[in-house]
This record gives structure tokens, C-alpha cells and sequence, in this order.
């Protein structure tokens, strides 16, 4: 049963509410969730449920691992998100004199950076900055550090753990983005809280092989003596979740690539490593002194989107 559209604007659907939805849609576990809004897991767990009967849809499948979207949860998420990042430009526009400012700035960034992580930052941004005007450049870690070098671009966003060399480079931590091992919602490492790095070297692995991550992968293998039996290297993360999903390999990736469905809806479900294992860590990259002020307004105005913590990651 869904609500009619006069029901639905009635609904005393709060933004505690959807806060608290989307920590535990990104954390996996009430009691997560719950640290991370500063509230107790008893909160989280009835604010979720009051939202779960007001929008009559179950948003969670629950399991002794923690919780699972349900595919209706996983289309709320998008627009709980939405309402929030929307309640959020309005009081940082009205804080700022946003129109003031104006300029243009050069962007550069990894796949994975423009993939997953920039598209809604920049909308809002520009909504918030109509006067600054963005240009965005995917490329190479490498080479994105030489187009810096030769001024082409005033920042990258790439992943800082790899830099080649920070002289003359003023680099600010932005995240660190955990590494899980993701597998079908049928495969033995369902029922399990961590799962042991020899364990995942017994199964097929996909694994990526854009923007450094084989080689970042390869680095952990290396340090618990494993060598993986990897059936597939791909530049896609859509065919890694595909294979995934149907039960044809596992693999290890960022949190920040995550989605808890494959391409045709099947389920993906995504599980600590027991051993300690690097994370990912992305940050802003840009020339010694060559900050303007709406490349500082950008800087700014990023650190601030992710600390609102929409996503799954760890703030510098």
C-alpha cells in the first residue's frame, strides 16, 4: 500500500529521520549508525522504524550481520539524501555571500574521483556559486600530477597514497575510504562479521584494474603471503558487481565504490577483512601558492559536503 499524494504531505516524516536512515543505510549496523549521529542504537532503531510505517515499505532486511537495504530502501536512500544535501546548500547559501565571488577553476580527477564522488558536490556547488564556473578534466593520477606541475589545472582530487613525489604540492586529506570484501547475498561469507584474508584467497577473485587499485590489491596480498587466483581483471566496477553477484568471484574494493545491487538487481553484500588492510585515501592536490578565492571557495565548500557524512567514509 503506498501513500496518496495528499496522505504523503501530511506525513511527519522528519529530517532526524532521514538522517538517521542514511547513517545505518551507509554503516550496515544500528550500532554504527547510532555513534555516528551521537544518539543511542534504541533512537536509531525506532526513528527508522516510525519512517518504515509512515512510508508503509520495509526499508531494511535485517540479519546478524546487521541490516541490507531492500531495493525500496535503496531508491529512498537517493531521495533522503537529496532533501538533506537540498536543507544543507540553503543554510550554507545563506551563511555565505556566495553571489560575490567569482572566477573560474580547473578541475582534475581520477575515474573513480568523477565516477563516484564529484557529480553532486559540483551540482550543488554551482547552484550555490552561479558565478564560478567549473571545467573538469578526468586523467591518471600520474598525469594529472604533471598537468598540475605545468599549471594546466588549479586542483586535482585523486588518491594521495600514491603521489609520486609532494614537492612543490600542498596536499589536504580529505577522506580515507575502507577496503571490504564484496560477495554474493548467497555466499558463505554472508553469515560472517570478518572474513579472513586466506579465506578470500581460497575464491575467485574479479578484480579492478583502473586507477591503481590492482596494484594497491596486489600490496595486501603480498603483505599476509597469499597469491589470488583472479579470474577476471576488469576496468568496470558495473561487471566486477555483476560477477560478483551471480557467485562468480569475490573482490576487494572501497566502501566508496559499494553498492549493495548489481547492474540487473541482484544483491551484493560487502564484509570487513579480518586483517588490517590499507584504506583508500583520496585528498586535494593543488601548486604551492596558487590558491585564488573560488579555488579556496571550492576547498572550502567540499571539506564541508563531506562532513555531513552521506558517504562511507572516514573524514581526514
Amino acid at each position: 500500500m503506498r501513500l496518496s499524494w495528499s496522505k504523503a504531505l501530511d506525513s511527519p516524516i522528519t529530517l532526524r529521520q532521514l538522517r538517521y536512515f542514511v547513517a545505518t543505510a551507509e554503516t550496515g549496523k544500528i550500532q554504527l549508525a547510532a555513534k555516528r549521529v551521537h544518539m543511542s542504537p534504541s533512537a536509531v532503531a525506532d526513528a527508522i522504524k516510525n519512517l518504515e510505517d509512515l512510508l508503509k515499505v520495509k526499508l531494511f532486511d535485517r540479519h546478524r550481520a546487521g541490516v541490507n537495504l531492500t531495493y525500496d530502501g535503496h531508491r529512498f536512500l537517493d531521495n533522503a539524501r537529496s532533501i538533506l544535501r537540498r536543507v544543507n546548500d540553503s543554510v550554507f547559501a545563506f551563511q555565505n555571500e556566495t553571489e560575490n565571488i567569482e572566477g573560474n577553476i580547473k578541475i582534475g580527477a581520477s575515474v573513480t574521483v568523477i565516477s563516484y564522488l564529484l557529480a553532486g558536490p559540483i551540482s550543488q556547488f554551482e547552484r550555490i556559486y552561479p558565478n564560478i564556473k567549473i571545467e573538469l578534466r578526468e586523467d591518471s593520477r600520474l598525469n594529472l600530477e604533471q598537468h598540475l606541475r605545468a599549471n594546466d589545472i588549479d586542483l586535482a582530487l585523486i588518491i594521495t597514497s600514491n603521489l609520486s613525489t609532494q614537492q612543490g604540492l600542498q596536499v589536504q586529506g580529505l577522506f580515507r575510504s575502507q577496503r571490504t570484501v564484496w560477495c554474493a547475498e548467497n555466499h558463505r561469507f554472508a553469515e560472517l562479521s570478518k572474513v579472513p584474508i586466506k579465506e578470500i584467497e581460497k575464491e575467485n577473485i574479479i578484480q579492478l584494474s583502473t586507477d591503481e587499485a590492482e596494484p594497491n590489491i596486489m600490496q595486501i596480498w603480498r603483505r599476509y603471503g597469499c597469491k589470488p587466483n583472479i579470474r577476471l581483471r576488469t576496468q568496470s566496477v558495473e561487471a566486477i558487481r555483476s560477477f560478483v553477484a551471480r557467485e562468480l568471484g569475490v573482490t576487494i574494493l572501497s566502501e566508496l565504490l559499494y553498492r549493495p545491487w548489481s547492474v540487473d538487481g541482484t544483491g551484493i553484500l560487502s564484509r570487513p577483512v579480518d586483517e588490517p588492510i590499507p584504506t583508500m585515501n583520496l585528498g586535494i592536490v593543488f601548486c604551492d601558492n596558487s590558491q585564488h578565492p573560488a579555488l579556496a571557495c571550492f576547498i572550502d565548500f567540499l571539506k564541508h559536503e563531506l562532513l555531513r557524512k552521506d558517504y562511507p567514509l572516514h573524514l581526514e
